[in-house]
């Protein structure tokens, strides 16, 4: 019986819940194999989609409560320096740190053809600038309702599955 009870008031002095892990959530890159248009010209419907995306996911990490995301804005310098954070090198490991950041995330849709997309989502220990998990998968068809869905399902099925 006192052996029950002293699991119990341990159980009790635990937090019900941990506080949010500071993050960083960088812009979402849009890269483009599909050779639909000339290299280095744009599809404005698929930059706005990658916007779109981004808000999404910062919106998802935010309602989650497992995470506290931290202004961006202040980097705007490094920003502008490193380019898209996704292909610089891990710049945002210290750019994360900078702002206080435990981990950070930035992820991409590759476009591979008109039909099939791949949604990757990375997560960076701020650190030691480890990659700590890389989530990828394919979705079809080149619409907002799609890649949402590759972006939940990396979410819901993946990020969230797992300790934070």
């Amino acid at each position: 019986m006192f052996a029950r009870l002293l699991c119990l008031f341990c159980l009790m002095a635990l937090p019900l819940r941990a506080d949010p892990l500071p993050v960083a959530v960088f812009d979402l890159s849009f890269i483009n194999f599909s050779q639909e248009v000339e290299f280095g010209e744009k599809n404005e419907a698929e930059h706005a989609r990658i916007a779109m995306l981004t808000t999404h996911l910062r919106q998802r990490l935010a309602e989650s409560g497992r995470y506290a995301l931290l202004d961006t804005a202040p980097l705007a310098a490094d920003l502008d320096k490193h380019g898209e954070v996704f292909t610089c090198n891990h710049c945002e490991a210290a750019m994360a740190r900078k702002i206080g950041a435990a981990r950070s995330f930035s992820g991409a849709v590759q476009k591979l053809s008109v039909l099939v997309q791949t949604v990757i989502l990375r997560e960076r220990n701020a650190e030691t600038g480890e990659v700590v998990a890389l989530y990828q998968t394919d979705i079809r068809g080149n619409t907002d309702i799609a890649w949402r869905r590759g972006m939940d399902f990396l979410i819901d099925e993946r990020l969230l599955t797992g300790p934070p």
